[in-house]
């Protein structure tokens, strides 16, 4: 009897999946069971014209220990809901997120980290999702178009699926028996699983499967992108009825030839544009006032009144922070920051102090700099100079930045220590990277930017944070970090990060 595992974040996410694919087994008039060992451990058995197939669930994955090599090293960049596992080849055949949250601004993105670590080890990953929800104010939210972007990106890229899948309607926010979602993503896992037991390529025969999740991707894609920016790259692309099965014929093993020629064919598809292209697509977005002072930031927001950068929208919010709470990030941010210049002899000064925190209407205090979280320059080093004029200490310090290589620059406000390495903020940073470029035929560059962060934070215990999510993304798809007091922070060849 063939074997396989179905490991999972929770007993309830896996059982949950198990008994999905058991259902979809007996529709098809096939025999099978389950049953639970140890009076938890559900064991699904599934019944196949070529012989039985075993499926062990394990929930929750740190209550197992020694976890299978290949799945400890994909926790590391996230953790995904499921991941199916055949423990005779060692090797994972698929992985799933789902989610319940309302799916707009930063949950939309918070868990686009999973997505990136599966589609660089080059497994199948589907991401469900609602595509609309109810808000805390019960308004009507739709899901963001970035997770799709990135997932479409990376298929082409890695030659595999990254899939967005979208539950619920208009009428139903956030229910699974409504929309193709939930059925979509069981019918893709099923045919895997047999193909496991039949010895067939784990995709054959998903071509039909993924050429319909593709295609309600863009779908997707047409019906809301003029809601969150103005225009999209390659837009008169999502017409082309043979767009989602030239995707299928990358990720289902083409070849460089097959990945070449579709690049030849939709050459400027999901590219963004110089300045002066995307002048001609869009309305002229300006510079923004800040909600609070940053120097480098008002340097970048100016830099898009002189067609040296532009931003696809401009409707950043800000959430005020308590009183006690930002006077205590302060200080613990000033003082970390103090040790660690000392330490390294660093010539860089952090005094933050709560007197540059604008007050709030509720008695808070705004942390948020620009209304802006994503800036895209022609040439970084545009970006360069505007660090200097900003940061007058890191003149010849970042040579990799004068160049004409494209940039994106993200801005992150958040001010409690640790929290840059978290959610949602390396899912953010996952999803734009990709998104915008850093993966492109010509990659963009990317800088981070936490005007409120200390530098120690990325030196101090690397032992722990090669094995951090946040610190994992970071070294891979962020060229340069520039943080509080103009201290950048960089990756050797061995993934260590140092401060200059």
């Amino acid at each position: 009897m063939e074997k396989l595992e179905l490991w999972a974040d929770s007993f309830h996410e896996g059982d949950w999946a198990g008994h999905h694919l058991l259902a979809r087994h007996k529709n098809m008039g096939r025999k099978g069971s389950v049953r639970y060992e140890s009076g938890f451990i559900p064991i699904f058995t599934f019944d196949f014209p070529a012989g039985s197939l075993e499926l062990t669930v394990y929930g929750s994955y740190r209550a197992w220990n020694p976890l299978p090599a290949p799945i400890e090293d994909l926790l590391g960049w996230g953790k995904p809901d499921l991941i199916g596992f055949d423990p005779k080849r060692n090797e994972i055949i698929f992985a799933a997120e789902e989610t319940a949250a309302v799916p707009t601004g930063n949950q939309a993105l918070q868990r686009c980290e999973r997505l990136y670590g599966s589609s660089r080890a080059k497994i199948p990953f589907w991401y469900l999702l609602p595509e609309y929800g109810l808000h805390k104010d019960e308004g009507l939210r739709r899901d963001s178009i970035w997770p799709t972007v990135m997932a479409l990106k990376l298929s082409l890229h890695n030659e595999t699926p990254s899939v967005i899948l979208h539950y619920a309607d208009r009428d139903n926010p956030e229910g699974y028996d409504f929309g193709n979602g939930v059925d979509s993503l069981f019918e893709a896992l099923y045919k895997i699983i047999e193909n496991r037991l039949n010895g067939f390529d784990s995709l054959a025969g998903l071509e039909r499967t993924l050429t319909a999740h593709y295609s309600d991707m863009l779908r997707f894609l047409k019906a809301q992108y003029r809601n969150i920016i103005q225009h999209l790259p390659g837009l008169e692309y999502l017409d082309e009825k043979d767009l989602a099965s030239g995707i299928v014929e990358v990720v289902c093993g083409g070849g460089t030839a097959c990945k070449e020629a579709f690049f030849s064919k939709y050459i400027s598809w999901l590219i963004w544009p110089n300045v002066s292209e995307w002048r001609k697509s869009t309305s002229n977005v300006g510079a923004s006032e800040l909600i609070k002072h940053d120097g480098l930031a008002a340097l970048v927001e100016a830099a898009i009144n002189n067609d040296e950068c532009y931003v696809i929208s401009s409707n950043a919010g800000s959430k005020p922070q308590k009183r006690n709470s930002l006077s205590e990030w302060i200080q613990r941010q000033n003082a970390t920051f103090a040790a660690a210049a000392a330490e390294h002899k660093l010539d860089a000064i952090l005094k933050m102090d709560l007197a540059d925190f604008p007050s709030s209407k509720g008695g808070h205090h705004h942390v948020t700099t620009a209304k802006n979280i994503l800036y895209i320059f022609d040439h970084s080093s545009s970006l360069y100079g505007l660090i200097c004029e900003a940061y007058p200490r890191l003149a010849e310090k970042l040579p990799e930045l004068q160049d004409y290589r494209p940039a994106i620059f993200y801005i992150s406000n958040s001010i409690k220590p640790g929290r840059l390495f978290g959610d949602p903020f390396t899912g953010q940073i996952s999803a734009y990277s990709v998104a915008f470029g850093k993966l492109d035929p010509v990659p963009r560059r990317v800088i981070a930017y936490f005007p409120h962060q200390s530098f120690s934070q990325f030196l101090d215990s690397q032992a722990k944070l090669v094995k951090n999510k946040g610190f994992v993304l970071m070294r891979e798809l962020v060229d340069v970090v520039i943080l509080g007091g103009g201290v950048a922070v960089k990756f050797n060849a061995k993934g260590r990060a140092f401060a200059v």
